[in-house]
C-alpha cells in the first residue's frame, strides 16, 4: 500500500475507535502527511534494546509504523548520542517519539482548541503536532518550544516544507516561551509529576493547560486545568489516561532498589503478614493511580508472584503474604493504608481526582478541590 493509502486506512480504523472526538480531527489528520514528520530511521524495541528502522532498508516496515493508529514511533533514542546509520546501533533509552494517534486526537479534544486560539506547545518533537495546531488554530497563532536544538531546526525544517511556519523555539519547556504570552492553551507532549508555575503565568485567565502526568507508581495520566481568574493558579481533574515519554527535566528515576537493597539489609530486615491483594496493582488502573498520588516518590515492581516496593531509603518484599522490609519508613503499612483509604472511599476512578498549582504548592485532591480529601506533593 502507498503511504496515502494507509493513511485513508489509518484514518477507517481510528474513526471506528470513535478516536477522533472532533469533527475537524479526520479531516486535518488526512490533510496533513505525517510521513512527511517521521525521520528515515525509527526505533523499535528488539530483544533487549531499541534498535533501528530505516526506510531506506524496511520500507514497508517503516511505512507501517508511520500509519500504526495505536502506538507511538520512538524517533529518537539516548538524547540521539546513538548513531542510527551503525550496523549494529541499538539504544536504551526512548528520548523523543512521534505520539500515538488516539493519544494526539485525544490531548487536542481535551484541549478544546479553537480557530484563533493562540496555542504553547511544549515538546515539538518531529513537528507533527505542531501542523496539526496549525491547521485548526491557525500557524500564526502557535508556538512550539523544543529543548533538542537539533530536534527544532528539523522540525522547522518538515514544517516548512509541508507548508507549515509556526515560530518553533529551542529552549527549556519548563519555561513556557513569555514572548508570545498569553496563550489561551498550553499543551505539553510529554509527561510530568510536577507542572511549571510559567505556564499558569503565561496562560490567560480561564485558559486551559493539558499535559501527561505521572507518579512514580503510575506513570499514566492526564491534568487538565483551568487557569483562576486572578492568574494565580490552575486547578482541574485529571482526563483519560495516557502515556508520554519523560519531559527532560522531570525523567521518571531508575527504580531505587539496586541503591538500597544489600544482602546484609535483607539479614537485617523486619518480617511481618498481610492479607493485601496486591492484584490490584496489576488489573486495576483507578487503584495503582490512586495509590500513586498517595505515595509520592514510592515505587513498585513485580517480580514473578512477589512484588517489591522501594524508596530512596527503603524497600519492601512482599510474596505470598510476607512481608520482608527494611529502613526507617514502614514502607509497606504506607501502601497497605494507600489501599485502605481508596477502598475506604468508595475505590475512585481516575476521574474523580484532580490538581491544582498555585506558585509555591502542588495540591491533588478526591472529589472536591475545596472540600474533597486534600495531600501536598512534595518538592
Amino acid at each position: 500500500m502507498t503511504l496515502d493509502e494507509l493513511r485513508v486506512q489509518a484514518a477507517e480504523i481510528i474513526g471506528g475507535l470513535d478516536g477522533f472526538p472532533g469533527p475537524w480531527m479526520r479531516e486535518t489528520f488526512l490533510k496533513v502527511p505525517r510521513h512527511v514528520f517521521v525521520p528515515d530511521t525509527v526505533w523499535v524495541w528488539r530483544q533487549d534494546a531499541y534498535r533501528p528502522v530505516r526506510a531506506s532498508d524496511e520500507p514497508d516496515t517503516w511505512a507501517s509504523l508511520v500509519y500504526d493508529p495505536r502506538h507511538p514511533l520512538v524517533t529518537q533514542v539516548d538524547d540521539g548520542q546513538v548513531d542510527g546509520g551503525a550496523a549494529d546501533a541499538r539504544g536504551a533509552l526512548p528520548t523523543s517519539s512521534i505520539s500515538a494517534l488516539n493519544a494526539v486526537f485525544t490531548m487536542l479534544a481535551a484541549a478544546d482548541v479553537h480557530p484563533g486560539l493562540k496555542v504553547l506547545e511544549i515538546g515539538t518533537g518531529t513537528g507533527y503536532n505542531a501542523a496539526l495546531l496549525c491547521e485548526r488554530a491557525g500557524e500564526a497563532n502557535v508556538v512550539s518550544v523544543e529543548v533538542d536544538a537539533g530536534l527544532a531546526e528539523e522540525a522547522v525544517r518538515r514544517l516548512a516544507a509541508a507548508g507549515y511556519l509556526p515560530r518553533v523555539v529551542a529552549g527549556d519547556g519548563e519555561c513556557g516561551w513569555a514572548g508570545c504570552a498569553p496563550y489561551d492553551r498550553v499543551l505539553c507532549t510529554a509527561s510530568l509529576r510536577r507542572v511549571p508555575f510559567a505556564w499558569v503565568e503565561q496562560t490567560r485567565p480561564g485558559g486551559l493547560i493539558v499535559t501527561p502526568w505521572k507518579t512514580t507508581l503510575q506513570p499514566h495520566g492526564m491534568a487538565c486545568l483551568r487557569v483562576s481568574e486572578d492568574g494565580g493558579s490552575a486547578s482541574g481533574h485529571f482526563g483519560r489516561p495516557m502515556s508520554f515519554m519523560d519531559l527532560r527535566g522531570q525523567r521518571r528515576p531508575e527504580f531505587p532498589l539496586k541503591d538500597v537493597y544489600t544482602t546484609k539489609s535483607w539479614d537485617e530486615s523486619r518480617d511481618s503478614r498481610t492479607n493485601l491483594d496486591l492484584s490490584s496493582l496489576d488489573d486495576n488502573f483507578h487503584a495503582r493511580f490512586a495509590l500513586g498520588l498517595r505515595l509520592p516518590g514510592v515505587h513498585a515492581d513485580r517480580e514473578g508472584d512477589a512484588w517489591w516496593f522501594a524508596t530512596a531509603d527503603s524497600w519492601a518484599y512482599v510474596r505470598d503474604g510476607g512481608v520482608q522490609q527494611w529502613g526507617p519508613r514502614d514502607l509497606f503499612a504506607e501502601v497497605e493504608g494507600a489501599h485502605q483509604w481508596w477502598r475506604a472511599a468508595g475505590e475512585p476512578e481516575l476521574y474523580e481526582f484532580g490538581l491544582t498549582v498555585t506558585s509555591d504548592r502542588q495540591v491533588v485532591w478526591h472529589a472536591d478541590p475545596e472540600r474533597g480529601r486534600r495531600w501536598e506533593l512534595p518538592v
